[in-house]
């Protein structure tokens, strides 16, 4: 999809925060005027998948929206919240205020959404003409590239949008076309990034084995890739393993766009969703007999982009549907990876209730073993006004120097932040997160 993000995307208004006004009826309304359009109301974003939801702070919880009745509801309504959420509700039953703490967005996968999140995914959407490649322009491409390589000019409605974008920027930043493979990452440098990505790497395992089964005796391979490209992880039969091995499609290569051109890896990270490429849509022309099929994966707490999963062989292995197959492959790693944060977040949660219920009128920030905000107390968004830290905290903070799987420990904690005493979050002697104790100001 094409389509822009409407300007008032940006402004600080559209996502109120626990330190602003309190969700309403009335509020409800004027966020569905200011979002309609964009992909940020339901009628909009429901055939995507999207489920109106209400994300919150105090307990770190999601609550789908429901009718009064307990029915989940299509659109934004307060009826449906629990009971301890409620500040005002009519004789007729509706309710038209909650609690600070609690926003509006929506659901998709297990993950929550702002409002501004959900339209920007929304709009991020293509079609299935735009993703997929059509092998019958293979020999008339392989003219293009030449002309594009030699004298950056070439008929236009030639090509692919998403195919013509990533050739641009692959001249822009001088990536060679006559290149044959992939560069290979520092053996030290990979190890690293395996454990900065563990949780992504134990989140695949199952599924890249499962499709390697799945894709034994195709001639085909699975791989699984950083946010940068790095491939981490990769299954495949012997036979084409050595085809791999020739363009460096194996573990330890890098395989950003930046690094070898077009290839749908480092597109799809730079298109930031799935991408099909056959042959001569590859900018290098060391990799221009390879058909590749490739899907983002998400983080499930803020919607980043973390990695990507790619179903690659030969161009006589194509299939139509390797697409859907790559996407379905990130769709069950994201899944897997779901479960492991709901897992965490419920660790955090049951961790610090008793803080939680006992430290009421100090400000409270727990965050799990990654950094990422698990629940905020009232004080906490108060104290952060008093100490004007110019920081709004929403579902999605993440705070890298909290992250305990970084390696090395390098991040400075933010300003805010470094002054305030930090208590370890532990179940028996094992440290799962931190919690941050927010002084009063004087």
């Amino acid at each position: 999809m094409n389509a822009k993000t409407p300007s008032h995307l940006n402004q600080s208004t559209a996502e109120p925060g626990l330190n602003e006004q309190r969700l309403t009826l009335a509020l409800l309304k004027e966020q569905n005027r200011i979002f309609r359009g964009s992909g940020g109301v339901s009628e909009e974003n429901r055939g995507l998948g999207f489920r109106p939801a209400f994300y919150d702070f105090e307990t770190g919880e999601i609550h789908l929206s429901r009718f009064a009745d307990g029915r989940e509801a299509p659109m934004h309504l307060l009826d449906g919240l629990p009971e301890a959420l409620v500040l005002q509700r009519k004789e007729n039953g509706h309710v038209t205020e909650v609690k600070p703490g609690v926003i509006a967005g929506f659901v998709l996968h297990g993950q929550f959404y702002t409002r501004e999140q959900a339209a920007r995914s929304t709009q991020q959407m293509r079609t299935e003409a735009e993703l997929l490649s059509n092998p019958e322009q293979h020999n008339q491409l392989l003219d293009i590239w030449e002309r594009f390589v030699v004298a950056q000019s070439y008929p236009a409605n030639t090509m692919r949008t998403i195919v013509e974008d990533s050739w641009r920027r692959c001249q822009e930043s001088n990536v060679d076309p006559l290149m044959s493979h992939a560069p290979f990452s520092e053996q030290d440098h990979l190890e690293h990034k395996r454990r900065e990505n563990r949780e992504l790497i134990d989140a695949a395992q199952p599924v890249l084995k499962r499709a390697g089964e799945l894709l034994f005796e195709t001639d085909s391979l699975i791989l699984l890739a950083d946010k940068d490209g790095l491939v981490l992880r990769m299954e495949s039969d012997d036979e084409v393993l050595s085809n791999a091995t020739k363009v460096n499609l194996v573990e330890g290569a890098l395989w950003g766009e930046d690094a070898v051109g077009t290839n749908s890896i480092g597109t799809a990270l730079k298109a930031r969703g799935p991408i099909q490429l056959y042959g001569a849509e590859h900018f290098c022309y060391g990799i221009k007999h390879w058909t590749c099929s490739a899907d983002v994966i998400r983080d499930p707490h803020d919607g980043s982009v973390i990695g990507a999963v790619d179903l690659s062989g030969l161009t006589e292995t194509y299939q139509h549907d390797a697409l859907e197959f790559a996407v379905t492959a990130a769709r069950m790693i994201e899944t897997n990876l779901a479960q492991q944060y709901f897992q965490t977040r419920q660790r955090i949660i049951d961790a610090t209730r008793s803080m939680f219920t006992h430290w009421r009128h100090e400000g409270l920030l727990a965050f799990d073993h990654r950094g990422r905000l698990v629940k905020a107390n009232h004080m906490a968004f108060q104290r952060m006004k008093e100490l004007e830290t110019g920081v709004t905290l929403s579902p999605q903070t993440y705070i890298p120097a909290l992250d305990l799987d970084r390696y090395p420990f390098a991040d400075i904690l933010p300003e805010w932040l470094a002054g305030q005493v930090l208590y370890p979050i532990r179940t028996g002697i094992k440290k799962i997160g931190t919690l941050a104790v927010l002084a009063q100001t004087h």
